[in-house]
């Protein structure tokens, strides 16, 4: 019996959007039910490194005649020229956002579009250098039938436009009445008040006579004063701003911000913050992440002042220490955290600060690269008990078998959780194996009964690097025994398979992470991203297990596993139906063979990077770029390649210009 339409919709909101996407593919009610309104407002239509200008297959034909309707389109290095005028005419008024990111496009072929996309909310022009560089970018047109057109753009970016001007940042302004959100990062923003005076002497009109040479901040801060109670969301990362040009900013009457980003920004200093917290206390969301001249003055501003804050980074300030962090107690909305890299911080600090008491409000956490030990970590764990994301890469004391295992036990909610070259946990730790249950006591950490300690004294004759190869795999043997004892049904310890809704996962350079645990630790339905670059000693056994378990990976890094060999890829490739990315670089003993097997399974792949693999041959890598989903293939340069001593010296394979757009050769 089929389920009414509003059941459906019902159900499939519940489902994560990869498995949404997968059921619509079942049949024709259950496309239109994923499809539904309801959530295709958050659904984007990308295309990236496509030809879109050949009438016999463009992608664009695929959307015109499409029975759904989709509101949000992304160009990625695409050409846009005036061939596809029929798709603006026919699609325009029904695209709300449009970005466009190193795009080839025209003045004239750009203007015709926002003439059609009648109902745009937001414009995103990232890296389009060539769209500006004469500076005549939409003149004449800031009148009439265009400010009509963007009459309800409510979002503006511009971001990493070189030759962005006064003049040509006024005539969006102008066309877009409504502007709620500017983004200006990474552009050529100019602060020296020298310029100012030079271009704009006193007295004179600035916007009726802006720049055509330089975009200035004291042209975009009359223009955020001409809007002041509208603008809620800016952004100024990879800027030069410093501190008094934030004053001058924070300053301006009616002015209320919800967010700022200023990331990446090095000249900004204490001033311009205290400013900010004293005039901008509606703040939600602040980053000032890899601005290193930031103190624990300003964090201590920060949270006194911003007592609405959700969001916050700080990543990589290096001068912030336990004094600032311990005030981030205060902060009592705070959802998502960012304090990484900051390298004097530790745990005292963290203990008065965001753990000062049980904190139910967190969700997001980075910490990666912070001097923690292993009962910071433990401590962390049981303080913040509704942690989503987590990232505790490069704490190498602070992971250990033991803390994992803590972690594991509290932290069953985590969907995000990232532990990169973290070297000291092994497979006792991800399966459980590293504590077992003691007497009286459920939850009584007890570590594995291996104890070198009790083993009679030997002679080492080796390296310390042989003997710690010896202990490896004696500890390998150990763990594997006690999974083999016992089942998933009477077993007790603080598995990795705890955490049943992970979705993405990331163990790169754990080296001592083997087969043991791919087999026993590793049962994730909605596992989606999966990081195993660098982890040296899984092998096929691992692999066959691990996507028997895990069927909805679609993002696979597999980097310098160099013990797999083609039926492991043949595997991988086979069961993992929805897999867009896959990187096997460094992976040595890999032939044609595996790319024979990408060839045949790999309906959905976008990517493939096979750099390194010196058994793989130019000639298939190439040929495998007409897979018609795939837009990247990362290879090898092809050269002269030795057999029985003896150089090859045939040239390499003539290159097909389809193909060409999607190799990069390295």
């Amino acid at each position: 019996m089929d389920l009414p339409y509003e059941v459906l919709v019902y159900l499939f909101k519940y489902l994560p959007k990869s498995d949404r996407k997968a059921a619509s593919e079942t049949c024709r009610q259950w496309y239109l039910a994923a499809n539904d309104q309801c959530f295709l407002k958050n659904k984007v239509v990308a295309f990236y490194r496509s030809s879109l200008t050949d009438e016999t297959i463009s992608p664009m034909n695929i959307f015109e005649n499409s029975s759904i309707i989709y509101y949000n389109y992304f160009f990625n290095e695409v050409e846009i020229s005036n061939k596809l005028n029929d798709f603006w005419d026919k699609m325009g008024e029904n695209i709300f956002c449009l970005t466009l990111r190193n795009c080839d496009i025209c003045e004239k072929v750009f203007v015709f579009m926002l003439e059609k996309c009648t109902n745009l909310e937001t414009l995103n022009i990232q890296s389009c250098k060539e769209l500006f560089m004469s500076g005549r970018l939409l003149e004449g047109k800031t009148e009439g039938l265009l400010v009509n057109n963007l009459e309800n753009l409510k979002s503006l970016s511009l971001s990493g436009n070189q030759y962005l001007t006064d003049a040509l940042f006024n005539r969006f302004i102008l066309a877009a009445p409504d502007l709620q959100e500017i983004n200006l990062s990474a552009c050529s923003l100019q602060f020296h008040l020298g310029l100012v005076k030079k271009f704009y002497p006193g007295g004179s009109d600035i916007f009726k006579n802006a720049s055509e040479s330089v975009l200035t901040f004291y042209f975009v801060l009359q223009a955020i004063i001409s809007r002041a109670e509208k603008i809620k969301r800016l952004s100024f990362s990879q800027t030069l701003i410093d501190g008094s040009s934030l004053k001058s900013l924070s300053e301006v009457k009616k002015l209320k911000l919800e967010s700022l980003e200023m990331h990446s920004c090095d000249q900004l200093t204490n001033t311009g913050i205290l400013a900010l917290t004293t005039h901008q206390t509606s703040l939600k969301e602040l980053d000032i992440g890899l601005c290193t001249r930031v103190t624990d003055q300003s964090l201590v501003h920060i949270c006194k002042n911003l007592v609405n804050l959700e969001y916050l980074n700080i990543q990589r300030c290096r001068a912030v220490t336990d004094l600032g962090i311990a005030e981030l107690g205060k902060l009592k909305k705070l959802k998502s955290l960012n304090i990484s890299q900051c390298e004097l911080l530790t745990k005292e600090g963290l203990e008065k600060g965001i753990c000062a008491e049980e904190n139910v409000t967190i969700e997001e956490l980075d910490i990666h690269s912070l001097n923690l030990d292993q009962n910071g970590l433990i401590f962390l764990s049981e303080r913040l008990p509704n942690l989503r994301s987590l990232d505790i890469s490069y704490c190498f004391n602070a992971v250990t078998d033991t803390s994992v295992q803590v972690l594991f036990k509290n932290q069953i909610f985590l969907h995000t959780l990232k532990i990169s070259h973290c070297d000291k946990v092994s497979d006792a730790g991800l399966t459980g194996m590293g504590k077992v249950e003691s007497e009286g006591n459920d939850d009584g950490p007890i570590m594995s009964n291996f104890d070198e300690t009790l083993l009679p004294p030997k002679i080492h004759l080796g390296s310390r690097a042989e003997e710690e190869i010896v202990k490896d795999a004696k500890r390998k043997r150990d763990v594997m025994l006690m999974c083999e004892k016992l089942t998933m049904d009477t077993y007790t310890g603080f598995s990795l398979a705890r955490i049943k809704g992970l979705r993405e996962l990331d163990i790169s350079g754990c080296n001592r992470i083997t087969d043991v645990s791919l087999t026993y630790a590793f049962n994730f339905k909605e596992l989606i991203n999966l990081n195993l670059s660098r982890c040296q000693q899984i092998t096929y056994d691992g692999i066959e297990h691990l996507v028997k378990n895990c069927p909805s990976i679609e993002y696979f890094n597999l980097t310098d596993c160099y013990n797999l060999k083609d039926e492991a890829v043949r595997e991988t490739v086979k069961r993992l139906r929805r897999l867009k990315h896959l990187e096997l670089r460094g992976c040595n003993q890999l032939t044609d063979r595996s790319l024979e097997a990408v060839k045949s399974h790999c309906e959905k792949l976008k990517y493939l990077d096979v750099q390194g693999c010196r058994y793989i041959s130019p000639e298939l890598a190439c040929a495998i770029g007409c897979l018609p989903t795939l837009h990247t293939v990362l290879m090898s340069k092809p050269g002269p390649y030795v057999a029985d001593g003896v150089k090859n010296r045939t040239p390499a394979p003539a290159f097909l210009p389809a193909l060409m757009r999607k190799l990069r050769l390295h």
